[in-house]
């Protein structure tokens, strides 16, 4: 895996962390929508409240291991974050925080740093190669 590539899945784990959410939210949403039906008629109330009771359970334990995940890709994103932290140069990290942390485009990051595009792509080359000399050493 290159340095870029390493990098580049930052936006992946987001957009992973954000289905994931997204999933638990319709879990819990399902959970608050089972309920019971009252009739007149008597039933052995034990079978009917022990079915709600598995599907709420059901429902619990897969929001669990959504949290999980949740939990790994969150540890995954640190690690990115803390190698990018290793970096020297100040401006070499911030280029890359914003382009694959904050998900900024190139004319943004250079608008931001109060520079040009074309600086900001030499810039990111060379944070790239020190990213990828000091990302290589640690594996």
């Amino acid at each position: 895996m290159t340095a870029k590539e390493y990098l580049q899945q930052v936006y992946q784990l987001n957009e992973k962390i954000e289905s994931k959410l997204e999933q638990i939210a319709r879990l819990q949403s399902t959970a608050t929508r089972v309920t019971t039906v009252i009739t007149g008629t008597p039933s052995g109330g034990t079978r009917l409240s022990s079915r709600i009771e598995d599907a709420v359970a059901n429902v619990q334990q897969q929001a669990d291991i959504l949290a999980d995940e949740i939990k790994q890709l969150l540890n995954l994103r640190r690690e990115v974050v803390a190698a990018i932290a290793e970096l020297d140069n100040h401006n070499e990290r911030i280029v890359l925080e914003y382009r694959y942390l904050c998900f900024r485009s190139w004319q943004e990051i250079a608008h931001l740093m109060r520079t040009g595009t074309r600086y900001v792509f030499k810039l990111h080359e060379r944070a790239l190669k020190n990213f990828a000399a000091k990302f290589t050493k640690g594996q």
